[in-house]
């Protein structure tokens, strides 16, 4: 990220992130939006999080708000389940598919997520957690690992990409 500015931003999300799990065991899921000196946080109501379909509603709306809007960066802050598997095996392809999802895989871990957006990319930062310690782990994949990384919540810019 070259914005000095924005760098400085992602890291006080990345650490009220880790601070709020620590302090209650959980993260209340919100959209945020950093307009020149004004955040802005949304919590997301539960519903919104609940079906494919509500996720791509929640997308497009977080989509039209920026385009719309004098948005620098924008991002989501989520509980999540988390896989790493290779991703040409079936399984990769049935997630990847929409025909399961990862919070029915017996294998899976709790994790948190934040997708940082801006006009230059997304920045994904995700920690394995202990929920019944309130404790964050270790990264859950690091960054070369996360190149490439696409879904419904990422992209938010790129309606203003030439």
């Amino acid at each position: 990220m070259k914005n000095a500015e924005l760098f400085l931003i992602k890291e006080i999300f990345k650490q009220g992130m880790i601070r709020n799990f620590e302090k209650d065991g959980h993260l209340q899921p919100i959209i945020f939006f950093y307009m020149k000196d004004n955040p802005m946080i949304i919590p997301i109501p539960s519903h919104m999080l609940s079906s494919p379909e509500n996720k791509h509603i929640l997308a497009a709306t977080i989509k039209q708000y920026i385009s719309n809007n004098p948005v620098l960066a924008a991002g989501i802050i989520i509980e999540a389940y988390g896989a790493i598997m290779d991703k040409d095996n079936e399984l990769s392809k049935l997630i990847t598919s929409g025909d399961i999802t990862v919070s029915e895989l017996k294998e899976k871990q709790d994790i948190i997520i934040m997708v940082f957006s801006s006009p230059e990319g997304d920045d994904v930062t995700a920690y394995l957690v202990d929920v019944k310690n309130k404790k964050v782990g270790e990264p859950f994949i690091n960054g070369k690992e996360m190149e490439g990384f696409g879904g419904t919540f990422s992209g938010f810019f790129d309606w203003n990409k030439n």
